[in-house]
């Protein structure tokens, strides 16, 4: 007759098992936490051009409806879709103008989107920085919401990751459980935690 495992035994078949079941999802999650902690930098980010040939030398007076215009019916498709959803004209900031162009800010300065006009050819640049589609479709699952089919996905593994945080506490006995070297690893974590929420 089989002995019955011990409950430690289990909870570390069980913690094996669910780690290895979690390894791709936990490297889809770290590594877009990671570009999202950087996204203020815009260091993932891919530039993607809108360019139009128009009028040279047309004054900067009725230029932005000149952009308008033109945007508001160019065909889009050559752009992923989630950066062709970006490029709504919603807002113009000057940010220079000088004999060679005319330059604007469109949106949030964080969206990254110029329009530059270049008098003397009348050459007209749309510029639209954002993730490759790879890349989005990563942070989009890592941002998911409750209307998204990644949030069940999202579910599963926080409930997952739930359980290998306390069952580590009980699987391990002896000189590395956690009531011998565990609780004083632990206290750091939570330590750091708290400092850098208040720091």
């Amino acid at each position: 007759m089989k002995k019955k495992k011990k409950m430690s035994v289990r909870l570390r078949e069980w913690h094996r098992d669910l780690g290895y079941l979690v390894i791709g999802i936990t490297i889809i999650y770290s590594l877009s936490g990671i570009v999202l902690s950087f996204r203020d930098l815009h260091l993932f980010e891919k530039e993607y051009l809108l360019t139009e040939k128009i009028e040279k030398a047309i004054e900067k007076e009725s230029l932005e409806d000149k952009i308008i215009s033109i945007y508001s019916k160019k065909d889009k498709t050559s752009l992923p879709t989630h950066i062709a959803k970006k490029a709504v004209l919603d807002k113009f900031e000057l940010i220079e103008d000088n004999n060679e162009f005319i330059k604007y800010q469109i949106s949030r300065k964080k969206d990254m989107k110029f329009v530059t006009y270049y008098k003397n050819s009348g050459e007209l640049i749309y510029s639209i920085s954002g993730y490759p589609t790879i890349i989005n479709t990563f942070i989009k699952a890592h941002k998911s919401s409750s209307q998204d089919r990644w949030s069940y996905l999202a579910l599963a593994y926080s409930i997952i990751l739930f359980f290998l945080a306390i069952s580590a506490i009980f699987m391990v006995s002896g000189k590395y459980s956690f009531r011998k070297r565990g609780i004083y690893l632990t206290s750091i974590g939570i330590a750091l935690v708290i400092l850098f929420l208040y720091i």
